[in-house]
């Protein structure tokens, strides 16, 4: 099957395996993905953490290459190989001169189907992400938004943390990792994505050897517990405090958000602008620059397949903490009850224009964009289309999904830092 749409251009091959590309005529540069449909809500208790350490491993070598030779070869024409593992998908991504296109999809086509996952290799890399897992301990603003994820969505996948635990990492088996690659580093669960200056046709010979490939020791069963096989529970209201010895209080204000294919996503991609996206956003104003209480405070948006969260983020110290969610709560109630003015709503969907327009000039950019929609949306979707979409939502869309979002009995608030005094745990709801 394929797909064509301007410079976009999509091929689904027999095997199920996804390929799309966007031609951006005159960038040197190119980035090619590949996306694997699987991340933390795939996982168990047990194997938490095995996407992550996966994604670790694919860079350890082949049956033709070292891991030395693979960041040889990337070193040695200025590219740069790196990957990342997320809540529901995985991805290794890389960034070159178009000259070498040929070489980055060499090695991405190599670590699918001839990885080895060496003994001695798997044992050194658990050490690293056992350290790893230490830094996030270290940062306690990282380490609040995986609790966090923990107290609303339980035992579930999503609310598992990305890096697995001590527990889970130490009492992995090698056994247990390449089980879990051949049940989900399938073609039915990848899609390649290219963005730069180079022809759909010409990525796609370079495939073929992906659709005519064995892969090895993944036979025709289908992957395991495909995303919406596993479905999301509904966000836990609640209030939690973790006691930590750190210098500020970790705050962690929520509710449960879209998923990623809302007909409303735009709208709430447009509170979540005028709420906390900026030093001219609502909460930066209120709860930093008028009155002092953070450094650090932001909204965020975390949407998935069939879930999603809003959240809202600030450090500031013990005693301040009663005002600080108060200050929350006052702009969240004033945009449910007032909505925006015509002049806030042209200023934040001028910011978001203005955002997806230049990270449209970043071929990295690109790749993510088309690989992320094609696996949530299933379909291209073009920048001019994003910002007619955004231009679309009015002052009345915004107020509405805001008092749908923003109801008074299903906060989720969570803080890590001292212990509370009863008075504060008091007003926290503990």
């Amino acid at each position: 099957m394929k797909e064509k749409a301007k410079n976009f251009q999509k091929t689904v091959f027999e095997n199920g395996l996804t390929l799309v590309t966007e031609r951006l005529t005159g960038f040197r540069s190119l980035s090619l993905g590949v996306w694997v449909k699987t991340g933390t809500r795939h996982e168990t208790s047990k194997s938490a953490g095995v996407s992550h350490f996966l994604e670790h491993m694919l860079f350890k070598g082949t049956t033709t290459r070292s891991a030395l030779q693979i960041a040889k070869e990337i070193d040695q024409v200025g590219g740069e190989f790196n990957a990342f593992t997320a809540r529901e998908h995985t991805c290794f991504h890389l960034l070159l001169l178009d000259q070498d296109y040929q070489l980055g999809l060499d090695i991405l086509i190599d670590i699918l189907l001839n990885s080895t996952f060496k003994p001695d290799e798997f044992e050194r890399e658990r050490r690293v992400i056992l350290q790893e897992i230490s830094m996030v301990e270290e940062s306690p603003e990282e380490l609040a938004y995986d609790i966090y994820f923990e107290k609303v969505y339980g035992s579930h996948g999503l609310g598992k943390p990305i890096l697995g635990t001590e527990r889970s990492v130490k009492q992995m088996r090698r056994e247990d990792l390449i089980d879990f690659f051949r049940s989900h580093y399938r073609p039915e669960q990848l899609i390649i994505s290219v963005a730069g200056d180079i022809s759909h046709e010409a990525v796609k010979r370079k495939l073929k050897v992906l659709t005519h490939a064995k892969w090895p020791g993944r036979g025709l069963t289908p992957a395991l517990v495909p995303a919406r096989q596993n479905a999301a529970p509904r966000v836990q209201p609640g209030s939690w405090w973790v006691n930590r010895p750190t210098e500020q209080v970790h705050l962690i204000w929520g509710v449960e958000g879209p998923q990623f294919a809302s007909p409303d996503r735009f709208a709430i991609f447009l509170l979540n602008v005028y709420l906390g996206g900026g030093m001219s956003s609502s909460l930066f104003q209120e709860i930093r620059e008028k009155n002092g209480l953070a450094y650090t405070v932001y909204s965020s948006l975390s949407p998935f397949v069939d879930s999603g969260v809003f959240s809202i983020y600030a450090a500031t110290q013990l005693e301040q903490v009663p005002l600080c969610l108060s200050l929350v709560e006052e702009c969240i109630q004033k945009v449910k009850k007032k909505g925006l003015s015509r002049s806030d709503l042209r200023m934040i969907q001028d910011n978001l224009k203005g955002t997806i327009l230049l990270s449209s000039d970043c071929v990295e950019s690109r790749m993510s964009s088309i690989g992320k929609n094609e696996i949530f949306l299933g379909r291209y979707v073009s920048v001019k289309e994003v910002c007619k979409e955004v231009e679309r939502v009015t002052a009345q869309d915004i107020q509405r999904v805001a008092n749908q979002l923003f109801c008074q009995d299903k906060r989720s608030v969570f803080a890590l830092g001292p212990k509370p005094t009863p008075k504060i745990a008091r007003k926290f709801g503990l």
